[in-house]
């Protein structure tokens, strides 16, 4: 069939006659869509540390044939938020206690710097939707809605580091917290099951780091931010591996932590 071909004044010279009012969705445009829907749920701790997955099932889930999910999970596997196992099974990393201080550090090093440009570089309004993602969090561990308070720590996280105001930096702690999202979610999840840990520590250091940014201190800021980190995870290690009665902790390395 041959297309027939318009004028086209104010686009380009010519355009099909016959041309679609809206463009129909792209391989491309899909695969992105994948892996963002994909990402975003291993950030929010929607995937626990060790669980495991496969592509049909996270297709289904997400309404949408096999081959972009495929394509977004290599992806993901490339970047160390996924791993492949010896039997083509698909897993979240599980937490050992090397992995676990690998990303520590790199929070600590990464997040308490944003942290520092936030005091100097944020806006009134990025102070303002800190501030609102903060009472969101603490209303949810108020209410013990633990689902509710993950997805506002990470809310809160991230005001913080767009406040920043570096584009470099910012993607540099997504892909951190794309690695450490099932580790910080089952964090939380322990606190809230200790009644008031999650209380206690998360509102505190959440204090702490909105009374810095408030002052524009960008060292306080800075300190409170890492405080937040390695208190959370000198808990958890002691939660989850020191209570081992075998002695060997989820990874199986045998170790004890260090906190």
């Amino acid at each position: 069939m041959v297309t027939k071909l318009v004028d086209a004044p104010n686009e380009d010279k010519f355009v099909a006659a016959d041309a679609p009012a809206v463009s129909r969705l792209s391989t491309v445009a899909l695969r992105e869509r994948v892996y963002a829907e994909l990402a975003n749920a291993l950030r929010s701790g929607r995937f626990a540390p060790a669980a495991t997955v496969t592509i049909r099932g996270l297709a289904a889930s997400l309404g949408t044939s096999t081959m972009p999910v495929r394509e977004a999970v290599s992806r993901l596997v490339t970047e160390g938020a996924l791993e492949m196992l010896p039997n083509r099974t698909l897993r979240v990393p599980a937490v050992s206690i090397a992995r676990l201080d690998e990303l520590i550090d790199a929070r600590i090093a990464m997040e308490s710097h944003a942290a520092f440009r936030a005091a100097e570089r944020m806006t009134p309004a990025q102070f303002s939707a800190i501030k609102a993602a903060n009472e969101i969090y603490s209303h949810a561990v108020d209410a013990s809605d633990v689902h509710a308070a993950v997805a506002a720590n990470e809310k809160m996280h991230f005001a913080i580091y767009r406040a920043a105001q570096s584009d470099l930096m910012f993607s540099i702690i997504e892909m951190l917290w794309l690695r450490s999202g099932p580790y910080i979610a089952s964090i939380m999840k322990k606190m809230q099951a200790a009644q008031e840990t999650l209380h206690d520590r998360g509102v505190m250091h959440h204090f702490n780091i909105l009374a810095a940014l408030a002052k524009r201190d960008p060292e306080a800021a800075s300190a409170a931010l890492k405080a937040d980190i390695v208190d959370a995870a000198a808990w958890y290690k002691n939660q989850i591996f020191e209570v081992e009665q075998d002695g060997a902790g989820p990874a199986g390395d045998g170790r004890q932590a260090q906190t």
